[in-house]
């Protein structure tokens, strides 16, 4: 019997100490710069962008003194915190607070957050998008997209929980390691963990941006002859049903009420997206009838933004300029 159970602890002893080095390793190199924190975040698409926003936020906040705030996407990348600063009082202070992915629910949670730590909520810049803000399923790789816990009911366990798992995957595990260890930089590291990029955040106001897209855009004439665009052939692409059930109507509601409470000058803008896609009409009313149809400004569907690749970085995302020019139209409207 002791022969036995000596051999099941030499069994399950390796095991264990493969686990514990794993372990040790996800807080040592912290690939998704979730267990410590950064003074920059900048350069990497493997970071929890919601993440970010909260941890940058919650480490300023009390010496900055937000009092404005953008929430949306990463479409945000389409305007930039210094451009909105321009149309609103002397005394604002801006923040972006954006997610990859971010729904209703992410934008609610963060304004919640903000409420209860008692921030002076004075303009808010709410940005949809058709595809994202009412999705009904997790994004993958759903690390990137999780809400944080400190600013939403996920827990600090669930949160990690997530994150250790994609590290524990074995295609990731072999990236970080090669690269880690070997210096190894090649197309399967890079695919799976090792993502250079030119995406910048600002320290301050948290502000995104694409600086290596605008200089290759400048550098290269033929960048949007090369780099790939769908042809749009329904300039009115709506969704079969509406989106908006009765829990997202809830978090809608939430986000009025505390905008009565601090009496906030918002702006809801539905993003131009490529697609052209559109919203379903009773989502259209369901979202007039809650935040007001004159907060609202929407540049979804065809029109002089989306018929125009140029306006764009890629198929997803529109560049600052156009940005800068929605914002000139719905505060000097």
């Amino acid at each position: 019997m002791k022969l036995f159970l000596r051999k099941v602890l030499l069994f399950m002893i390796f095991p264990v100490i493969a686990f514990v080095l794993l372990l040790a390793g996800y807080v040592i190199y912290d690939p998704f710069m979730v267990v410590k924190s950064y003074s920059d975040y900048s350069h990497s698409f493997q970071v929890n962008r919601g993440h970010v926003s909260t941890e940058v936020f919650l480490r300023n906040y009390q010496k900055e003194k937000y009092n404005s705030f953008i929430f949306g996407s990463s479409r945000v990348f389409g305007y930039h915190a210094s451009s909105w600063e321009k149309h609103l009082g002397k005394d604002a202070k801006v923040y972006s607070f954006d997610a990859y992915g971010e729904k209703i629910s992410g934008m609610y949670h963060k304004l919640r957050m903000l409420d209860e730590k008692g921030v002076d909520i004075k303009n808010v810049l709410l940005c949809f998008d058709t595809d994202y803000t009412y999705r009904h399923f997790d994004n993958e790789p759903y690390f990137l997209y999780i809400e944080d816990y400190r600013s939403s009911d996920i827990t600090w366990i669930e949160f990690h929980r997530v994150h250790f798992e994609a590290y524990f995957s074995p295609s990731f595990l072999y990236s970080l390691y090669a690269n880690k260890w070997f210096g190894v930089e090649n197309e399967y590291v890079r695919s799976h963990y090792f993502k250079p990029g030119g995406v910048v955040f600002d320290t301050i106001t948290n502000q995104p941006s694409r600086p290596d897209l605008d200089k290759r855009i400048q550098d290269e004439p033929d960048y949007y002859e090369t780099t790939p665009f769908y042809t749009v052939v329904d300039s009115l692409k709506m969704p079969p049903y509406g989106l908006i059930d009765d829990n997202y109507k809830k978090y809608l509601e939430g986000i009025k009420e505390i905008f009565e409470k601090h009496h906030t000058n918002y702006k809801v803008v539905l993003n131009p997206l490529y697609s052209q896609a559109i919203f379903f009409s009773t989502d259209m009313k369901t979202m007039q009838g809650i935040l007001g149809a004159d907060h609202i400004y929407d540049f979804t569907g065809h029109n002089w933004i989306t018929v125009d690749k140029h306006n764009y970085y890629e198929e997803s995302h529109f560049r600052p300029f156009i940005g800068d020019s929605i914002m000139t139209l719905i505060y000097n409207n």
